[in-house]
């Protein structure tokens, strides 16, 4: 009988627990990807200026919304070695971000997003373009890559 009862007491635990069936995040676990943008800073010929020196790597750090972030610049690893990368963040429309490149040159970027809802109540954005110190920049995006990563190569005379 103790037995009958207790099988009683854990199905109607177990049947109560039932979750909303129109929900359709209702137990899916999500991976919020991160959207990055890529800076590789240029001379009139070509050369990266944080590999040769021009901006070390390790003065340089990035403000957003007066948070300071810092290391923006990456150099262990292959992709990503003399580049400066910020993660996509901000909000729908026009987000400025200063990038100083040393105590004495800060440098502009302003980003105008689109805002993408994606299920379960992450979101993600499209970027509609890119202005670094005030000058419209083409955006490189790698088709192989699917969280929406794009590069700038600006030209710093």
């Amino acid at each position: 009988m103790k037995k009958l009862i207790s099988f009683l007491i854990l199905s109607s635990l177990l049947l109560s627990c039932g979750g909303d069936d129109n929900d359709p995040c209702d137990g899916v676990i999500t991976d919020p990807i991160v959207q990055s943008i890529f800076i590789e800073l240029l001379d009139n010929e070509g050369n990266n200026l944080i590999e040769n020196g021009t901006f070390p790597a390790e003065d340089i750090t990035a403000e957003f919304n007066g948070f300071i972030i810092t290391p923006v610049v990456f150099t262990e690893f292959e992709a990503i070695k003399n580049l400066i990368t910020l993660n996509i963040v901000g909000s729908e429309g026009e987000n400025t971000w200063l990038i100083n490149l040393n105590e004495q040159e800060t440098d502009t970027l302003v980003l105008d997003l689109a805002l993408n809802t994606v299920e379960c109540g992450f979101t993600s954005f499209t970027v509609i373009s890119v202005f670094y110190n005030g000058v419209q920049q083409t955006l490189i995006t790698n088709s192989d890559n699917p969280s929406g990563d794009i590069t700038i190569q600006v030209v710093r005379a």
